[in-house]
């Protein structure tokens, strides 16, 4: 049976209002997810309609028709889909929305004309009408959102934006100022009895009327981050962040389901931009184990199309908004070229001819061709497939003390063995294109991540050649890292997305939710780390070496092992294999986790990395320690390395840690299948405390320091009372002592004298005569 696709897609870089910053990714976002859909329907009998609307077109009228007039024709068995890439912002929500708004804000989409002549938003309370609308014929929604929900994305709202100090530049940040006008109802899309039919018809007791519910329609809504975040754009590719790893991982697998979509475009987006967090959303979980727009869209082949014309000459259809990486260096991004008839494109050695990309322009690249089987004829058309990319480098923006940044550009030219350009990294003019800041500040190095400001490692003191060097080692190690975190299946692997499965237990359950969100527990007044254990299972049919990597917010990346201190595993089909051999394995924040204490930080997250391939390759070359420690102890990373087996994987590998490739030309010329590998991501996030938790934990500390007072007390009070009572009964026996003793003196005296009156009595006093 033969389905439709109706798809709205809007792209706004440039806006009407003068206070609205421009954008620069927007309509590139719209141009790849338009050309995917015109490359990917699965069924020949399938139809699509595409309405498209850039920047001047994009007004909140012709959006509304959209909805209303295109997207409403979809039927049970078709697809609608709306696409949004633009800025997004928030406006103060009337006392109806209250209810559903505890911020009392309605997030907002920003058409071309908002803000302009009494133009409003698109409120997320219409959108939610406008989807009520389409739903009525029950098609398969899917609505995308690659915008920012939060206000005060790129100046504080207290700017004025009439002061010539305000200047509206391209900051890649898809958010605008919340709009603090009073909104009336009447300007939203509800006529008086929608208006009326929305509200309650509660009890006035149960103090729900005069609230607004929001109709409801059946969806599938994957949005660029959450509510109170930013959407950032990518510096170098001009896209949306969002939607160039959303538009990579469908360009790779059109069938994976919606919530491996999600798992693989998260992880990636928060492994580049952490303080950015998609999220997904469906009226009806089970929709999200539903394949990508229902499965209109499905699993190809994924070739691109070589043809010839005078202005420039060989070249492909695809370009840097496609994602296609051009290199100055030795190591260029290399073709193989097929017939326009072939089916199997994954055996290079049925390739007629080779090719380099030499020339990357926004929707095309220019290619040298070489190695000729047989000649190409230029009124032909032919297929072309990736075989073989350069590891992209780390921008880096140089600023601060000229002794300091000079240090650090001749460290950059001499990183490589001390004698040749860093491998890694390379120098940028321009801070928005940069990755990272290296900046040069009062005698000491800082290494500063642009996309969120966040400096990155402790640092580095002196403006000396080794400090310089140990500053530029940092940065490749981080370079390192990104090319691990973002090494992804290849669009034509031969191995499923689902071939390998991996379980994440928790307490002997299986957490379903993604990303897995643990916290620290308080037990016994102290907190204690979060307890998982992983499971992997081969369900293919064929034995696949697999081998599983966390890679930390530290720059860290660790093999788990699974038996003894093996990194990698053979399974056999259906087998399957507990991590650690089973043994629980905590998810401890590092202690110097941001140079504070583990109570400083509310995340921290670990990327669970799964790489599976057909042939066995060596993991030990992606390992790599925690930054920091690397830092203090720093080695030398441009050891050669050689590997001994030989297919695309260790390839890979190989040019991530060395860089060190063989010319094409000198590559064995063997039959070599093309792309055997997959990988699938978890993110995990792990919460400390917060203050409710952290305020329970004190005081359980305070009741059980008070139980073990009343212990105490109840102890010691009888051995008081005990010594108390000896202590007296001293005393009393002491004051007997005293008066037996004055007793015995006072009888003694008187015996004296009682002696004395007696002698005196027998013995008379005569008197001398001779006196007398």
């Amino acid at each position: 049976m033969s389905r439709s696709v109706y798809a709205l897609t809007v792209g706004i870089n440039n806006y009407q209002s003068h206070t609205i910053p421009p954008l620069k990714g927007c309509v590139n976002d719209i141009t790849v997810i338009d050309e995917f859909l015109r490359k990917h329907l699965t069924n020949n009998e399938d139809k699509l309609f595409i309405k498209k609307l850039i920047n001047h077109e994009a007004t909140r009228q012709a959006i509304i028709d959209g909805f209303r007039e295109h997207l409403c024709q979809a039927k049970s068995n078709d697809v609608a889909l709306f696409y949004f890439s633009g800025h997004g912002s928030q406006e103060r929500a009337g006392q109806e929305f209250w209810n559903l708004e505890p911020d009392h804000l309605n997030e907002t989409l920003v058409c071309w004309d908002s803000r302009t002549d009494d133009i409003w938003d698109l409120a997320d309370k219409e959108i939610a009408k406008l989807i009520a609308e389409v739903s009525q014929n029950h098609p398969h929604i899917v609505i995308i959102l690659d915008c920012c929900h939060s206000g005060g994305g790129t100046r504080d709202e207290n700017d004025d934006v009439s002061s010539d100090k305000f200047n509206l530049q391209y900051t890649g940040i898809r958010s605008v100022n919340t709009e603090l006008r009073e909104r009336p109802l009447s300007s939203f899309i509800l006529s008086e009895k929608e208006i009326n039919s929305f509200f309650s018809k509660s009890d006035l007791n149960d103090n729900e009327s005069n609230k607004f519910f929001i109709p409801q329609g059946e969806y599938i809504l994957l949005a660029a981050c959450r509510d109170n975040e930013e959407a950032k754009e990518h510096r170098s590719q001009k896209r949306g962040v969002f939607s160039y790893f959303l538009m990579d991982s469908l360009q790779r697998n059109g069938s994976l389901n919606y919530r491996d979509l999600f798992k693989r475009t998260n992880a990636l987006v928060r492994s580049l931009y952490p303080k950015q967090s998609p999220q997904i959303e469906a009226t009806n979980s089970n929709y999200l184990d539903q394949p990508f727009l229902g499965g209109i869209v499905g699993q190809r082949q994924i070739y691109f199309t070589i043809i010839y014309d005078g202005l420039n000459g060989w070249s492909i259809d695809a370009g840097a908004i496609h994602g296609i990486i051009y290199s100055n260096g030795n190591e260029k991004t290399r073709l193989a070229i097929f017939p326009i008839n072939v089916e199997d494109i994954s055996q290079l050695q049925d390739a007629i001819a080779v090719a380099e990309i030499t020339e990357v322009l926004p929707q095309l690249s220019r290619i040298n061709i070489s190695g000729e089987r047989e000649i190409l004829d230029p009124e032909l058309t032919y297929k072309a497939v990736i075989t073989s990319l350069p590891a992209s480098f780390l921008k880096v923006y140089l600023k601060g003390e000229e002794s300091g940044v000079n240090y650090a550009r001749q460290a950059i030219q001499t990183a490589s063995f001390g004698e040749s350009h860093s491998l890694y990294i390379g120098e940028v003019d321009n801070f928005n294109e940069a990755d990272v800041c290296l900046q040069a500040l009062g005698d000491k190095y800082f290494i500063i991540r642009v996309s969120d400001q966040r400096q990155l490692i402790s640092p580095i003191p002196g403006f000396t050649s080794e400090s310089a060097l140990q500053a530029i080692h940092a940065l490749e190690h981080i370079a390192r890292w990104i090319n691990i975190a973002t090494i992804t299946s290849p669009a034509n692997s031969l191995i499923s997305s689902d071939a390998v499965q991996m379980q994440v237990y928790q307490q002997e359950s299986e957490i379903h939710d993604y990303p897995i969100y643990l916290k620290y527990q308080a037990n016994n007044g102290k907190l204690e780390p979060p307890i998982i254990r992983i499971k992997l299972t081969n369900k293919s049919e064929n034995a696949l070496y697999c081998v599983l990597l966390n890679l930390t917010e530290l720059f860290a990346v660790t093999g788990i092992p699974f038996a003894g201190v093996r990194t990698g595993i053979l399974l056999q089909p259906g087998q399957e294999i507990w991590a650690l051999e089973g043994r629980d394995i905590s998810m401890v924040i590092p202690q110097n986790f941001g140079h504070q204490g583990v109570t400083e930080y509310t995340e921290y997250k670990d990327i669970l990395k799964l790489i599976v391939s057909i042939s066995e390759f060596d993991a030990d070359l992606l390992i790599q320690g925690n930054i920091e420690k690397s830092n203090h102890h720093p080695s030398n990373d441009n050891t050669q390395v050689y590997v001994t087996k030989s297919n695309s994987f260790n390839n890979l590998i190989r040019k991530i840690q060395s860089r060190a490739i063989v010319p094409y030309k000198d590559e064995p010329q063997k039959p070599e299948v093309l792309d055997e590998w997959m990988t699938s991501q978890i993110l995990i996030i792990t919460a400390t405390p917060n203050d409710d938790t952290d305020k329970q934990v004190k005081q359980k500390n305070l009741h059980r320091l008070f139980r073990h007072l009343r212990i105490g007390l109840f102890l010691v009070l009888p051995l008081i009372a005990i010594f108390l009572g000896w202590i007296i009964w001293q005393k009393s026996q002491s004051d007997k002592s005293d008066k037996q003793k004055t007793s015995y003196y006072n009888f003694s005296a008187l015996l004296e004298k009682s002696k004395t009156d007696l002698n005196k009595n027998l013995n008379p006093v005569t008197y001398d005569n001779d006196l007398t």
